[in-house]
């Protein structure tokens, strides 16, 4: 690590680049506990590089502890405010016209191929997008959710991304990220 840091130490000199410590982070990828060791050190141009146990790259929330759990709430949460703005700027509009808009606008899911579908986490994201189906339709909240998808062409995603078929769940994760 630190010799990659040095290229580019020298990278910057030769091309007037100047590197921000205060922006960078480095992390240590465990998947138990981290050890109790001490960390090493890391800095570029004399700066100290701060670890982290999490850090933001290209809108996806990576974790040193490699869960999932805080960028699948990231983009949950984020699908309810899409969800909102649709329902709340298109109110008097044709439930199909908004059920339109919802696909086009709030099915957005960078990054969703890196998560592991099988968290548990994944079926709060389902859960968000079929009740953001039932306001679109303006369905009751008890309404069946196995009915919601389906009556709205969509594959019902939560139990397929699961599903011990392989070629379902592909089909599934393929629809996730359209």
């Amino acid at each position: 690590m630190r010799h990659l840091l040095l290229i580019c130490e020298e990278y910057g000199k030769k091309f007037s680049i100047k590197f921000n410590s205060a922006k960078s982070a480095w992390l240590y990828f465990s998947k138990g506990k981290q050890p109790h060791a001490c960390f090493p050190q890391f800095s570029i141009d004399g700066n100290l590089i701060n670890r982290a146990s999490e850090y933001t790259q290209l809108g996806h929330i990576i974790s040193a502890n490699l869960d999932d759990s805080c960028e699948i709430l990231s983009k949950r949460n984020s699908l309810c405010g899409k969800i909102n703005n649709v329902l709340c700027y298109f109110r008097n509009r044709n439930p199909v016209v908004k059920l339109k808009l919802l696909r086009s606008y709030c099915s957005d899911f960078y990054g969703s191929v890196l998560w592991e579908l099988a968290h548990p986490s994944v079926e709060d994201v389902c859960i968000t997008w079929r009740k953001g189906l039932k306001r679109v339709w303006e369905l009751p909240n008890r309404t069946h959710s196995g009915l919601v998808a389906p009556c709205c062409g969509l594959l019902p995603y939560g139990k397929c991304l699961t599903s011990s078929k392989s070629i379902v769940r592909f089909v599934a994760g393929q629809g996730v990220l359209h």
